[in-house]
């Protein structure tokens, strides 16, 4: 039988199916890495994630989501609609291990994801943990638990929290002695620090092309710029002499403008939130230095991936 919906993000396939009651389910990720769509009804996905808002974006989510829906299957209702133009950014981000941008992506559309609460919970699960801290710990806003019970039910039952003997913070720091896993943080003081992450020389490659030729050199200079960026050295590590926060977690990149230069050298960029660093030192004091590398920066937020 022809696979009756699939969804595009980038170089992944994923396939849902709809069962004749009107029923969604996501049938999973698709192993081959190309299909024959054709005969297909093409669908963009929405416009509410669109890689154009970011000065850099790791590749995995620097992508537009397409929805290839087969001939005799109806989509026509709206929450089916909704949901199916909206999953594809969430599927790139859990798939790219992006949890804060899949919290993100989560909360800004959480009705339409609650209304397929089953398939969404599926969609999730393996980020769950990630996707709880990032929210809960890693960003300014102050996510509560509670408000987000699709991720917080999912996270629980993998961490196995039992409240009434800790707190989650206590379970954080549980759970990160026992397991190594990934996170995406955004950086916090970065306003104090005088890293730029857009020099003037880079916004002039286009400056000198002729008009004929701008088109042809378009992808090369996209390439180019996002090679770039993706090569900059990134350091996260402790940084317990803070006379302010014995458990601070400071980030530095390479400098853009040095490097076009020809020079080398780091400059401090900011810190991973205070709560989230306390439970991270806590869980492994005698780790300094976490794994990490740029995963996005848009005028907003420096994000950082790192390895706890």
């Amino acid at each position: 039988m022809d696979k009756q919906i699939l969804v595009k993000c980038g170089k992944s396939w994923f396939e849902f199916t709809k069962s004749r009651t009107g029923q969604l389910d996501f049938a999973g990720k698709l192993e081959s890495g190309a299909y024959d769509v054709g005969a297909y009804q093409e669908l963009a996905g929405s416009a509410y994630f669109s890689p154009c808002w970011y000065v850099f974006l790791a590749d995995a989510m620097n992508m537009t989501p397409r929805i290839f829906v087969a001939d005799g299957v109806d989509v026509s209702d709206a929450d089916t609609f909704e949901y199916l133009v909206h999953v594809g950014a969430l599927l790139a981000a859990v798939e790219a291990k992006d949890s804060l941008l899949a919290g993100t992506l989560y909360l800004r559309r959480r009705k339409t994801f609650e209304k397929f609460a089953r398939v969404s919970q599926y969609i999730i699960e393996d980020l769950s943990v990630e996707i709880l801290f990032s929210l809960c710990f890693g960003c300014m806003e102050n996510i509560i638990p509670d408000s987000i019970p699709l991720v917080f039910n999912t996270a629980q039952k993998k961490m196995d929290l039992d409240q009434s003997r800790e707190s989650l913070e206590q379970a954080f720091i549980r759970y990160f002695k026992e397991t190594s896993c990934t996170v995406t943080l955004p950086l916090v003081g970065t306003q104090y620090y005088s890293w730029n992450a857009a020099p003037e020389v880079l916004d002039r490659l286009c400056d000198n092309l002729a008009v004929d030729v701008l088109l042809c050199h378009a992808e090369k200079i996209r390439r180019a710029k996002h090679d770039f960026y993706a090569s900059l050295e990134t350091i996260v590590q402790a940084e317990p002499y803070n006379p302010h926060d014995k458990y601070a977690i400071l980030a530095c990149i390479e400098s853009p403008e040095a490097k076009i230069c020809g020079n080398a050298g780091l400059e401090k960029v900011g810190h991973i939130r205070a709560l989230a660093a306390k439970i991270i030192r806590l869980a492994k004091p005698m780790k300094m230095r976490y794994g990490s590398a740029l995963a996005s920066i848009s005028p907003q937020n420096i994000v950082m991936q790192v390895t706890v």
